[in-house]
């Protein structure tokens, strides 16, 4: 290629001229006509000038000249129709080189500067012509007619692009703005990305239509849909973003209604093969806002001994397997309790009314009464079903009220703390952690209440329910009827002076806790020091608690069939699924309302509890709140686990859900 000859070339993608300047080995050096030089691969040029330039001249005239042969390039393109000559040209052959299809455009020889113009009007023509080594590939009519959808597609899409991202741009600023014709599918796309972020399947192109509308910010599809009044500040988008069910199919609630017209039109003393307790003084302790009660008890001084009944609700007798009600129960595992509210496992009509042991109503239960002599020592105990009346329901705090008044109360506290001192010898590790309360109204005011320890009362109820789901699969396992135990292995490490009212010591012993397993075959539950152990007594919120009472009325009455141990199998694994997801909505919505508790209180100085000290980092419980939180440390700082210091609250944000703090 001789020097001063004007060469065309690609340069990303782009047609680009330059002059060659010499020849250097293999390359040529050029001149581009952005005013660069550079050393071109021969095999990037794809057209070559007849005209040589002279090199004698200044670089700013050389320019001048090859802008002014591109120009000259491009006026003539402009007079080539490409449509006429696909028209031409198709059906014939394939692929042309550029030469002929030059000469059929401007006759025989034609200039260089005639080729380099057919070349750039076929090149930029990505409708009927294709550029590849060389050569010139014709597209069939088919071939022409996908492209222009693809051009009418793309059109319509960038349309799209731009309508949206203003739309959205103005509802960011607060502009008023026309709805555009795609709204719903706006805000379905907004939706779903404040729900699943990057897993959304609408993630690339709402990404590019925030992008448009410079809305970068993680959280703007979420504070979007604030601005725009489609979602509460305080959404809960856990429930969909784990497929959480908040609704009742229209078969499930039909169903409900079913159960809850013939439940309120049959007298419940009809029902036979149950005995008739509706006499006996049963009584409820629960806490003032519960509304699913699903346990009460009784209580018999007979001598020297006592008859202590608990009497669970019969719901295996209303909720039929493989039913619609029984399907949606399984599906949602367990009633949630959040601190904005619960999501119940059945409809309310039933868990709260034709279910709950409801004060002064009939009600169909299961019963376990239990004989203690006087050492209180279970001498036997006897479980059928029945038909019992709540007489008196008791708040915690009234129950608590009773204990030194009434004998009764008197003797249920004394049995119980008997019972854990049986099961603490057993092998039981009982740690006193506080517990914290949260809770919010529906004008979305917090309350956050540390509670210390258990009340008298909820030791009652906690050693009589524990005591009967130990009976109540002691039995089944005796009558060999499958069942789903709970089995925990023993801690990693006991952990000296846990138990006592030690927060430290006993947080350290919680941490080397196995996790507890389910299984069918039964064996040792560390923490409770029993077995085999399974759970019976809140089947109207836990259904696994229903299966459980499915598979004690099997035995109990014979035209009952249990299920088999491989279904129990299949329901572990599908509970142990959803209980997982369901524990990370509770705990980041615990962590959601504590943290926006706290948004208030930022500048506070606050105890934290020392829990162990890293590298760079120490690890610290906020005891008021019972919240992990760190801050930065070295090991010079010896700040030793176990005791207390004074922190300071500097930031809290709920949406991001972080908190930081410093040392006071």
């Amino acid at each position: 290629m001789d020097p001063g000859k004007i060469l065309t070339y690609f340069d990303k993608g782009k047609i680009t001229c330059g002059i060659c300047l010499e020849k250097k080995g293999n390359r040529f050096h050029l001149l581009s006509e952005h005013n660069r030089e550079l050393n071109l691969n021969p095999q990037r040029i794809i057209h070559s000038s007849e005209k040589t330039l002279n090199l004698k001249l200044s670089k700013e005239e050389l320019l001048k000249t090859l802008k002014t042969v591109i120009g000259g390039e491009e006026q003539l393109k402009e007079n080539v129709n490409t449509e006429e000559l696909w028209n031409l040209l198709q059906g014939e052959e394939e692929s042309f080189d550029l030469n002929y299809i030059a000469e059929m455009t401007f006759g025989a020889n034609p200039t260089s500067e005639q080729s380099a113009a057919i070349f750039r009007a076929l090149f930029e023509d990505k409708i009927h012509f294709k550029f590849k080594e060389g050569i010139f590939k014709v597209h069939t009519p088919h071939q022409v007619q996908q492209i222009l959808m693809k051009i009418q597609r793309d059109a319509e899409r960038e349309k799209d692009l731009e309508e949206g991202s203003s739309w959205l741009r103005n509802k960011w600023d607060g502009i008023p703005a026309e709805d555009p014709l795609k709204k719903d599918h706006y805000l379905t796309l907004l939706r779903d990305l404040a729900t699943f972020g990057a897993e959304s399947s609408y993630y690339p192109e709402g990404k590019q239509l925030l992008k448009r509308a410079h809305l970068t910010d993680p959280d703007a599809p979420f504070k979007l849909l604030v601005k725009m009044g489609e979602l509460q500040d305080d959404e809960n988008l856990l429930l969909p973003r784990y497929g959480i069910p908040t609704q009742w199919t229209n078969e499930a609630l039909k169903e409900a209604e079913e159960i809850y017209h013939a439940f309120k039109s049959q007298p419940l003393s009809s029902k036979n093969k149950r005995r008739d307790l509706t006499s006996l003084k049963v009584f409820s302790i629960d806490s003032e806002s519960t509304r699913d009660i699903d346990d009460a008890l009784s209580i018999e001084a007979k001598g020297a001994s006592y008859y202590v009944g608990i009497h669970i609700a019969d719901v295996a007798h209303y909720i039929l397997p493989e039913s619609h009600l029984d399907r949606e129960a399984y599906e949602r595992t367990t009633s949630i309790y959040l601190p904005e509210g619960k999501i119940p496992m059945l409809p309310p009509a039933l868990s709260e009314d034709a279910l709950s042991l409801v004060e002064g109503e009939e009600r169909l239960a299961l019963s376990i009464i239990i004989h203690f002599d006087s050492s209180n020592e279970i001498k036997e105990y006897d479980i059928f079903p029945s038909t019992i009346k709540v007489h008196h329901r008791y708040s915690y705090i009234q129950s608590d009220n009773q204990i030194h008044r009434n004998q009764d109360f008197s003797y249920l506290l004394q049995l119980a703390q008997c019972l854990r001192e049986k099961r603490v010898n057993a092998g039981a590790i009982f740690l006193p952690i506080p517990e914290l309360n949260i809770k919010v109204d529906e004008q979305k005011t917090t309350q956050v209440n540390k509670r210390e320890r258990e009340t008298p009362s909820e030791i009652i109820i906690s050693e009589l329910m524990i005591l009967t789901n130990w009976l109540c699969a002691s039995f089944l396992h005796e009558k060999g009827i499958p069942l789903i135990h709970r089995n925990q292995l023993d801690p990693k490490e006991l952990v000296e002076g846990a138990g006592k009212d030690n927060l430290f010591l006993n947080y350290k012993q919680r941490r080397l806790f196995n996790r507890v397993i389910l299984s069918t075959t039964p064996d040792n539950h560390s923490s409770l020091g029993l077995k085999p152990y399974s759970t019976f007594t809140s089947p109207i919120r836990r259904y696994l608690d229903l299966t459980a009472q499915r598979q004690l009325k099997s035995t109990l009455i014979e035209d009952r069939k249990p299920y088999s141990e491989e279904k129990l199998k299949q329901m572990i694994v599908d509970t142990e699924i959803n209980q997982t997801k369901i524990n990370l909505v509770h705990e980041q919505r615990h962590r959601y309302w504590l943290i926006k508790y706290l948004e208030d209180k930022v500048g506070k100085i606050l105890p934290a509890l020392v829990l162990n000290q890293l590298l760079n980092r120490c690890n610290l419980l906020l005891t008021d709140y019972l919240l992990e939180v760190s801050i930065p440390s070295s090991p010079a700082d010896s700040l030793s686990p176990g005791t207390t210091i004074e922190i300071k609250l500097e930031s809290a944000d709920a949406q991001k859900g972080t908190i930081r703090v410093i040392p006071a």
